[in-house]
């Protein structure tokens, strides 16, 4: 063991001295620098490697002898990498090593030449010179502003443009031109050359169409254009052969190609043109061949061009070609079908116009085949308006004379039923009921009534009784409550078409005229002032007999002394037909007790009272009542004589004819209605539907054709109006807010101004002999209010009235139909062609449909022939 461990000890100093001694390195061979003798362009960068047989193989780079370089002659990374410099120094050759570090006399070097960047030339343009000055295009790469181009190695005047784009200038002789561009300066470089020929003169050929699509079998023509020699013949080749082949087309001398009957693959060809003068000189077209399609599907519609009237149908027809699927989908305007605004079409091509134009006034019908939606046809369909319906002019006027006015519905009956029928028709209507005003105001009865006018079935009924209003008169200046007029206004209403004895007899007992004309409550001689003289006056002098005595035709009795008329009656007679009418009070009220005079109460007809009645014996008219009659009995022999008085049949006659048909009939025209009123066939007098019937139905009423000069009435206002809006399809509402408008032009509904009515029964036309008791309530003044409420009715009715334009709004474009529309509504067909001119350049220039229809509307109802029923 102690051998052993001796041993180690010796080996392991042998090792300690072995290792403190200095190490020597082994060298086996060069260093070598890969790449060897290379280039670089400024801005690039290279990777240098190295071989390195020496250990340890650790090294240093060195650029020009500087380790890791510099920014003079460019810099090296660690592990070989080298920038060149910003600036390439005037030696652009610098010298790249490696040195061992172990051995630093162990170097490996290459050298390394640093450029300016490679100026590529790819292009010049033109491709072609001619002889002389010369300016080219350069397209390239790496051009620098201070690039120089080069020709045959000479350098030309430059001009720098991009990187990518130079241009430059010379003088060229026939042969070629070698181009190329050299950057100058420290690293200068030449770049590639490109050849460009010079010759005498440029030719160049153009071809048309730069392209074409050909289907087989099918021809296209083209040319070729020869510039730069007078020599402009070219050859053609199809595909590289000359005048072409079956199989890929054929080109004629004069460059006309028919493609092949059959696709060649591919299905392209080439068709050039070559000069003849100079063969260099080409140009060439590709061609697409394609298979011809199928004919395309046709649609063609019948008639292709018509007018149609709006609300008229027209039936068109659809021809398909070339598929065997027919079908067709119509549309008008674009929409399938159509529409109320452009009209509809059936499946099967029947065409309805619509009510109302569009704009423009033509449509367009179109039909698009089921199979082939991109084949369609249409026809250009121009809508007219259908002119004006003409208006049965004797119904018209009768409808004006016998209710507040024609309206459309009114029309088309008396057209159907013919005069007579439709009158009688009248006379069987039943009453319309006059309701109570919930708050008895009379305010509500007034906007009721003017409602009622417009509205009302039974027009002969309350146009009688509107005419009765103006004989009989009462007025809300007085009796102002709903409840005060009620009465009276419904015995109008119910007598109408009954005996005028009935009606005096019922009117002396009726407490609205009781109140009115201050009958309620008149007693006798010596009781409470005697009896009242204003309902015995009126009585006489308003609803019988007048102030005068006539003939049966209306013309006054003449004294033959004094060549004066002749008075009805006196102060006298006055005096004892009030102490007749003596002994009336007012009905009882409900749970009241009865009074010798009782207080104002409307529900029931007057009641007698005996002990204030004047018992004594009268005379008055010639008639004589004898003494101790009750108050029933002088009443009813005081009525008994005024309806036997020769005065009341010419006298109401004359009134009513004056209300329904003409101011100034004729003596003959009273006479024959008066002689009706005396006994109406059947030995009864008084009967006021025969009147009626004798008024509406006399030659001179029904004189529909040239009437005579004074024939006619003035419309007073509520007529008139009435009449716009009934003419209009329209009317009152039930709480419309214009009774007020009235007052304005002196005819508030329900409120004459005295017992004369609005205006004088006697009035007449300042200036003329005339009777036209209308016009006394025909003031410019109240003429001015009358159109402000036309104005107002037409373009703003609110909730006031209704009126129905829609009949008229096919004519907003068309100023002749619109103003016939106007004629035929308003004057049956009578206006004459100055008006209508007047009217239409009225109208003309409004700005919409609407304003032109609302223009001609208001200025026809506000014109003199329509403010006058003739």
């Amino acid at each position: 063991m102690k051998t052993k461990r001796n041993l180690l000890l010796l080996a392991a100093l042998a090792w300690a001295m072995l290792a403190a001694l200095p190490v020597k390195a082994q060298v086996a061979g060069a260093i070598a620098v890969y790449p060897q003798n290379s280039s670089l362009e400024a801005g690039s960068t290279l990777k240098f490697t190295s071989y390195v047989p020496i250990s340890p193989n650790t090294i240093n780079w060195l650029v020009n002898g500087v380790v890791g370089g510099n920014s003079t002659v460019g810099t090296i990374s660690t592990n070989g990498l080298y920038q060149p410099p910003a600036v390439i120094p005037v030696s652009n050759v610098v010298t790249v090593a490696a040195q061992s570090t172990a051995f630093p006399g162990s170097i490996g070097s290459t050298s390394l030449k640093i450029t300016r960047k490679y100026p590529w030339l790819w292009s010049v343009s033109p491709a072609q010179l001619q002889t002389g000055n010369y300016q080219v295009s350069f397209n390239g790469a790496s051009f620098a502003p201070d690039s120089v181009a080069m020709a045959n190695g000479v350098d030309i005047a430059t001009a720098y443009k991009s990187p990518t784009s130079i241009t430059a200038s010379g003088f060229g002789a026939v042969g070629t031109i070698a181009f190329a561009v050299r950057q100058p300066g420290n690293g200068a470089v030449t770049g590639n050359v490109v050849s460009v020929q010079v010759v005498a003169s440029i030719v160049t050929v153009t071809v048309v169409p730069g392209a074409a699509n050909i289907q087989l079998g099918a021809s296209q023509q083209f040319t070729a254009t020869v510039v730069g020699n007078a020599n402009t013949a070219v050859t053609w080749t199809v595909n590289g052969l000359a005048g072409g082949s079956a199989a890929v087309g054929t080109i004629s001398a004069t460059g006309l190609y028919t493609a092949p009957v059959a696709m060649p693959s591919p299905n392209t060809v080439t068709i050039k043109a070559t000069s003849v003068a100079n063969p260099a000189s080409s140009a060439q077209v590709t061609a697409t061949l394609m298979v011809p399609p199928p004919p395309p599907v046709t649609v063609t519609v019948a008639p292709s061009s018509v007018s149609v009237q709006l609300g008229a149908s027209q039936p068109f027809t659809a021809t398909v070609q070339n598929t065997n699927n027919t079908a067709v989908s119509w549309s008008v305007n674009g929409i399938v079908g159509g529409s109320g605004s452009v009209g509809v079409i059936t499946a099967g091509g029947v065409y309805t116009a619509p009510a109302v134009p569009p704009a423009g006034g033509a449509v367009t019908v179109k039909a698009t085949s089921v199979a082939s939606p991109v084949a369609s046809g249409q026809a250009a369909v121009t809508l007219t308006v259908p002119p004006p319906p003409p208006v049965w002019l004797p119904g018209a006027r009768f409808l004006e004379q016998s209710s507040f006015g024609p309206s459309p519905t009114t029309l088309a009956k008396v057209q159907q039923m013919g005069i007579g029928a439709y009158l009688q028709d009248q006379f069987n209507t039943p009453e319309t009921v006059i309701p109570s005003p919930a708050d008895n105001s009379m305010g509500a009865l007034q906007q009721w009534v003017l409602y009622n006018y417009t509205t009302a079935p039974d027009q002969l009924r309350q146009r009688v009784a509107y005419s009765l209003s103006q004989i009989i008169v009462t007025s809300s200046a007085k009796l102002i409550y709903a409840d005060e007029m009620l009465p009276w206004l419904r015995l109008l209403s119910k007598e109408a078409f009954g005996n005028y004895r009935s009606l005096l007899r019922e009117i002396s007992t009726c407490p609205s005229m009781g109140k009115y004309l201050d009958l309620a409550n008149s007693m006798k001689p010596g009781l409470a002032g005697g009896a009242n003289e204003n309902y015995a006056r009126e009585l006489m002098q308003l609803f019988t007999i007048g102030l005068w005595q006539l003939n049966q035709d209306g013309s006054q009795v003449i004294d033959p002394n004094t060549q004066q008329p002749i008075p009805t009656y006196d102060q006298s007679t006055v005096a004892q037909v009030a102490l007749a009418l003596t002994g009336w009070t007012y009905a009882t009220a409900p749970g009241a007790t009865p009074q010798s005079a009782n207080w104002e109460y409307f529900g029931a007809p007057m009641e007698t009272r005996a002990q204030n009645h004047d018992t004594s014996a009268k005379s008055f008219l010639g008639c004589s009542v004898p003494a101790g009659q009750s108050v029933d009995q002088d009443l009813d022999s005081l009525i008994d004589c005024l309806m036997n008085h020769p005065n009341i049949a010419p006298f109401i006659s004359t009134r009513l004819i004056r209300s329904l048909v003409t101011s100034n009939p004729s003596p003959g025209y009273i006479n024959r209605v008066a002689n009706i009123f005396v006994d109406n066939g059947s030995g009864v007098r008084g009967d006021l539907q025969a009147v009626v019937t004798a008024i509406l139905l006399d030659p001179e009423a029904r004189q529909d054709v040239n009437p005579a000069v004074d024939s006619g009435r003035l419309k007073e206002p509520i007529l008139h109006i009435s009449g716009l809006l009934r003419a209009l399809n329209g009317g009152y509402t039930p709480n419309e807010g214009l009774t007020y408008m009235y007052d304005y032009m002196a005819q508030t509904p329900l409120g004459p101004a005295s017992v004369f009515s609005w205006f004088s029964p006697l009035y007449h036309i300042p200036k003329l002999p005339l009777f036209g008791p209308e016009f006394q309530v025909y003031t410019p003044s109240e003429a001015t209010m009358r159109g402000n409420f036309f104005f107002q009715v037409l373009h703003y009715p609110a909730t006031d009235v209704v009126v129905d334009l829609s009949p008229f709004q096919p004519y907003g474009n068309d100023m002749a139909g619109l103003v016939e529309a106007a004629n035929q509504v308003f004057l049956y067909g009578r206006m004459d062609p100055a008006m209508k001119q007047v009217l239409i350049n009225a109208a003309s220039p409004g700005y919409d449909a609407a304003t032109r229809i609302e223009t001609v509307l208001y200025l026809t109802s506000l014109s003199g022939q329509y403010a006058i029923q003739y």
